[in-house]
């Protein structure tokens, strides 16, 4: 390696960080719009209520098709706290630094916490909207975690392999939301949300390679 490119790489680091931090505020720009247009607004409770009748009617929260029972399955075995520990140990040993390990696991924990608190915090509000029901079912936590996994191993694989890992595990992350879906847990609103509050962690996490800066100056110091 040149002395130039040693040199250019904190730069890079920071410019690297900063898109990150732009992400992370788009992201966050995205969940709180698609609260306000679907959650807060007759169109968008009306859109909602189209795609999941049943739940909307109240009458029952399942879909009747035959995709049901295969929807319970992918969920019972995603919702296995055994299942998704051993996932999560799995990219917390693939990661070469401390900080990238704390990312995984934040990342993941930070996405059910915040899930769990935005759903007491939102409030579905009676629009006068037919058939459609004031449960508060935003943002979903079984995406919101499916997505937060898929990132974790983002943040520690390398580039050259990354792409053998995400694009199967977008695959996996689409089963599980429509599986969400065809059980009747949670509208589409709710996808999209959980989809973009594990966005918002990986983004910030991302925008911080703390261990990689410290690694960058020590190099350039000698």
């Amino acid at each position: 390696m040149t002395q130039n490119s040693v040199l250019d790489r904190p730069s890079v680091v920071r410019r690297d960080g900063r898109r990150f931090l732009v992400a992370a505020f788009a992201c966050l720009l995205a969940l709180g719009l698609t609260c306000v247009v679907f959650v807060w607004t007759p169109g968008g409770q009306a859109f909602d209520g189209a795609l999941l009748p049943m739940s909307e009617r109240g009458a029952s929260y399942e879909q009747d098709s035959a995709l049901l029972e295969p929807a319970k399955a992918v969920l019972s075995v995603f919702g296995d706290r055994m299942v998704l520990a051993v996932v999560v140990l799995v990219a917390v040993l693939l990661s070469r630094r401390l900080w990238t390990a704390v990312a995984v696991v934040g990342v993941v924990v930070g996405s059910v916490v915040v899930t769990r608190v935005l759903k007491e915090v939102v409030v579905r509000p009676d629009l006068g909207v037919l058939g459609s029901s004031t449960h508060n079912s935003f943002p979903s936590g079984h995406v919101a975690v499916a997505t937060a996994l898929l990132l974790a191993f983002a943040l520690v694989l390398p580039p050259v392999a990354r792409w053998w890992v995400l694009l199967p595990g977008s695959v996996a992350v689409v089963v599980v939301a429509a599986s969400t879906m065809v059980t009747g847990w949670h509208r589409l609103s709710d996808l999209v949300g959980g989809v973009l509050v594990a966005a918002v962690l990986y983004c910030l996490a991302a925008a911080a390679p703390a261990d990689d800066r410290v690694a960058v100056r020590r190099r350039v110091r000698r």
